[in-house]
């Protein structure tokens, strides 16, 4: 991994894996999170938990602005397809969770489900551009949930620079 600072926790190593060197406590607060999300994903809450919870509406945005047919029509035609993929990155991560190295594939998993996390988290905490970039009032209820908010991004952030680094070097003058 590079020497980016002591921060860097996920990067691609020499040999093209991906070394994830999170503490136990941080990947135990990541697998609780994904598997919290799968449940609530799959429909596997109670009614009235999932019934009209803005941040498990993200997951499936409207396909076309202004046009609740054709969003309702593309989420018929889509939905079953993307929320088995978003089941499936949710068991990859769970299974690799402890894992020291990622393969590319796993690596993908992990990132779209901290995405997915992300994605909830954010819209459930009402995040703006403004949220994180200044100091965190600690006397706030939703405090916690935005610093666990913040660290998936940062987790985010790894992920995709690790898998970027391992996309072929740009060719000049192409596209």
């Amino acid at each position: 991994m590079s020497a980016d600072g002591p921060s860097r926790r996920i990067g691609r190593v020499a040999d093209g894996r991906i070394a994830v060197r999170l503490a136990p406590r941080e990947r135990e607060i990541l697998g609780v999170l994904a598997a919290e999300l799968a449940r609530e994903a799959a429909g596997d809450v109670p009614p009235e938990a999932g019934r009209d919870d803005p941040g498990l509406a993200r997951l499936s945005p409207d396909a076309v602005a202004d046009d609740a047919a054709a969003s309702a029509a593309f989420r018929e035609l889509t939905g079953a397809d993307l929320a088995a993929l978003r089941q499936e990155r949710f068991a990859m991560l769970a299974e690799t969770i402890d894992a020291v190295y990622l393969d590319e594939a796993h690596a993908q998993a992990w990132l779209g489900a901290v995405n997915d996390l992300r994605l909830v988290r954010g819209t459930r905490l009402g995040v703006t551009e403004e949220t994180g970039a200044r100091p965190l009032d600690e006397t706030d209820p939703e405090a916690g949930d935005t610093i666990v908010f913040l660290w998936l991004g940062w987790l985010e952030e790894q992920l995709v620079e690790a898998l970027a680094a391992g996309l072929p070097p740009e060719v000049e003058g192409a596209g």
